[in-house]
Order: structure tokens, then sequence, then C-alpha cells
């Protein structure tokens, strides 16, 4: 608790704090078998080699002998590699990691993308695990039953929405893989579906020609008639054609009346850039979150708490508001 105060202080939320104290215990706690170097498991639909692979441009070698038992359940073959590291840091590792992912990466690529394969290790991926539950054993049927009773076009935007939520998560004996920017790209798709779907069901006004350049008139009189080529963007985006982000807002507004602003700060506006969600989402989508990078991993997951934060939040206003309308007299 006191490294995790300390990683606080220098501004970072509790779970992205826990998330790098538990990395850093575990490079710690090194594996003395391990000696200098950096295990992992490769798995996946594979023959295993006729003899150890030594990738000298690497500094990888993968022992030719299958693995059993380990943490790895559902695939045809596991083998054990060492990579040689300078030291035991966050750094090495994160340089070890991008050494394995170019090996495991040409593989794929002069393979044709046949035969599925990865990797993992302790240091990097801890143990897996995910929560068990019971099938039925809660009442689905009221919830149901109000997504029956939702108009055609809402319904179809609830069930992208739904299908998000289950689609992208990993099996319990599949936990060793890291599902992390599957499940916050698929949470973001689930939010925008949502956005769209109470967007149908509640419309906002829009402003007259008369207001919109009334808006468009202050916007430029605050700025003194002189305008930077990122204000004309942002008054094109905020007045004069509204995106997505006109729409988010106003369905946070409808579900969360009082914790809505904050919601659409850390959608769109929070000052660190990096750290919003929906500039989350659009990094992952164009390869700008370095993938390779546990402690860039562990600050996607503290964001992806609050996203689906979010997006649990906003399902209740959609059954609620339906029910409302059946009760409410003809």
């Amino acid at each position: 608790m006191k490294r995790v105060r300390e990683l606080q202080a220098q501004g970072l939320d509790w779970g992205h704090a826990w998330a790098k104290m538990n990395l850093e215990q575990r490079i710690k706690r090194w594996p003395s078998g391990w000696g200098d170097d950096f295990h992992i498991l490769i798995y996946g639909d594979f023959e295993p080699p006729t003899e150890d692979l030594h990738i000298s441009t690497l500094g990888i070698t993968v022992n030719h002998l299958k693995r059993k038992n380990t943490i790895i359940k559902s695939a045809m073959c596991v083998l054990e590699a060492s990579i040689r590291i300078e030291d035991k840091s966050v750094s090495a590792i994160v340089d070890a990691i991008r050494r394995i992912n170019l090996f495991l990466g040409v593989f794929t690529l002069i393979e044709w993308g046949n035969g599925s394969i990865g990797w993992w290790s302790y240091i990097t991926h801890g143990t897996g695990g995910c929560a068990i539950v019971k099938l039925g054993e809660k009442d689905l049927n009221p919830i149901i039953c109000a997504f029956l009773e939702l108009p055609k076009p809402v319904k179809q935007k609830v069930d992208a929405a739904l299908y998000w939520l289950k689609e992208p998560r990993n099996l319990l004996y599949e936990s060793y893989r890291s599902d992390l920017l599957r499940v916050y790209s698929a949470y973001w798709n689930a939010f925008e579906c949502l956005v769209d779907a109470i967007n149908l069901i509640k419309r906002q006004s829009k402003l007259s020609k008369t207001e919109k350049q009334k808006r468009i008139d202050n916007f430029i009189g605050a700025r003194a008639g002189r305008l930077t080529s990122e204000d004309i963007a942002t008054c094109y985006i905020e007045i004069v054609n509204p995106g997505f982000k006109n729409s988010a807002s106003h369905a946070l507004r409808v579900c969360f009346p009082s914790g809505a602003d904050r919601y659409i700060n850390e959608c769109f506006k929070i000052r660190e850039k990096s750290d919003r969600l929906y500039k989350i989402r659009n990094a992952i989508d164009h390869g700008d979150i370095d993938a390779e990078n546990p402690e860039e991993l562990i600050r996607v997951e503290s964001r992806l708490v609050l996203l689906q934060e979010i997006v649990w939040g906003m399902f209740p206003w959609i059954i609620q508001h339906l029910s409302s309308m059946q009760e409410a007299p003809d």
C-alpha cells in the first residue's frame, strides 16, 4: 500500500497504481530457476520443432520439448522459451516483449495466418482467472420482456450493444490470453450503440439557423475575430455540424442527470488527451496504443473500469423509460 500511495501521489488513479505495483512486485519475485533470462510459454496449434530453436538476432531460445500441465489448457502445443535481457526491470521486460512479438508475428506472416500462436509469462500476464457465475440463478424475464417491447430501431441498437458486451471476453481456460484491447473496443462499440438507442428514444432539439448563427458569432467574438485552424475545427464540430460527441453528451445527460458532466469530461475533455475514453478507443483502432508494454496496458485497464461503469449505467434508463411509457395512461 505504501507503493500504491506513492504512485497515486504521482498522479495515477487507485486502480492504475495498484496494477503497476503488482507488476513491480512480480519482477521483484523473479523465479530463481530463470536465472538472468526472461522465461515464457509459447502456445498454439503447431507442431514442435525437432530441436531447440536459437533466434540469435532476437536473443530468443525455444526449447523443442512439449510442456504438459501448464496454465495453457486449450492449445495443441506448449513450449518454453527464454529471452536474453539486460536487467530485471520493466523497461527490459518491454524490450523482450517487442522481440517476442516480432518473432511470433513474422512466424504468423510466413505461415499466412494459418494456425494460432501466442505467449504467456507469469511476470507480465499474472495467473489469469475470471468470475464464475451460475446460469439462470437470477430471474432474467423482466429485463428480457422489457427489451422485447422496444421499438424495432431501438431494439436493433440494444441487441448490438448486448452482443459487444458478451463477445470479446476470454473463456476461463483461455484467461492466459490478454483480451484487454478487444474488451475495451467492444465496450466502446456498445457505448456507441446505446448512444444511438437513447437518441432514438429521446431526441434532442436541434438549433435553428438563427440560433446556430448566433453561437457562431459568439464563438468568433470571444476570440476577437482571429481564429486558428484548431478554432475553426472546433467551431465546425461543436456548432456547425455536431457529431458523435454531441449525441453522446446528450445521451449521458439523459441517463445520468447528476453525473453527466463528469462522464462527458472523462470521455472527451480531460486535460491528458491520451486518457480520454474516446481517444483510447481511437488509439487502439489506429495502432497508437503500445500493446507490447505492460505499463500501457495497465493504463488502459484502469480506464476500462470507468467505461464499463458508464455502459452498465445506461441500460437501466432504457428499461425504466420503457416501463414508464407502458404505465402511462392513454
